[in-house]
């Protein structure tokens, strides 16, 4: 109860802020309310969305899989343990090897699947980074891919698409200041296709599927 009264407060409070500046508009939220365990897949256009995904969707206990740097830092790392996040190992280290990459990479779908297979709903970015240019480029990355290789039985997956953070403060586009900035989130039900693309696709051919479908927004 204290943990859920710690996501009541804290979404309410950020939701609160985040509508003094961005115009928020959901969609197809209701794909997450038919109370299976669910896997949350959303692109990531900038810094911020996370936050505003959070907050929009306080009452869902995802656990969102966040950066060691994050977690551990003196200020955001609270406030991301009040979310429940799962601390995953900074993949961008320089030091690290290509073996020590993946073998890090396998250890966290390994996590994923896990959460997912004790009933808990995870939330997984699977470009693991913010987009550098002005689509979601997902490439050769593995997590989504392994885990969806590996679902458990009944988890539905649940894409999201968030667009309008391009060019904001919070973007690693050149910067466009808008005093109201609309911010527009879908939610659809892919389960069926994607469990089929990680059956029959290489990894390539299964992220770009997946970036297919975040870089459409003809409906929105």
């Amino acid at each position: 109860m204290h943990s859920i009264m710690n996501r009541f407060t804290l979404g309410k409070i950020v939701k609160f802020f985040l509508h003094l500046h961005y115009d928020i508009r959901v969609t197809g939220e209701e794909v997450l309310r038919d109370n299976s365990v669910h896997l949350v897949m959303p692109n990531h256009s900038a810094y911020i969305d996370p936050v505003i995904l959070f907050a929009e969707e306080w009452w869902l206990p995802m656990c969102p899989m966040s950066d060691e740097r994050f977690v551990r830092h003196s200020v955001y790392g609270r406030f991301l343990k009040m979310a429940d996040v799962m601390e995953v190992p900074d993949l961008t280290k320089s030091a690290m090897t290509r073996e020590e990459g993946v073998e890090a990479t396998r250890q966290l779908s390994r996590v994923a699947i896990d959460t997912l297979a004790a009933g808990k709903p995870v939330c997984l970015y699977p470009s693991g980074h913010v987009m550098l240019v002005n689509r979601e480029v997902i490439g050769n990355r593995r997590v989504a891919y392994e885990v969806c290789r590996e679902l458990p039985e009944g988890v539905r997956v649940i894409l999201c698409r968030m667009w309008g953070l391009e060019h904001s403060w919070f973007s690693k586009l050149s910067t466009n200041w808008k005093w109201r900035r609309t911010v527009t989130i879908h939610f659809e039900d892919r389960t069926d296709d994607v469990r089929n693309w990680a059956q029959t696709l290489n990894r390539r051919d299964f992220n770009a599927r997946l970036e297919e479908w975040y870089n459409e927004r003809a409906n929105e």
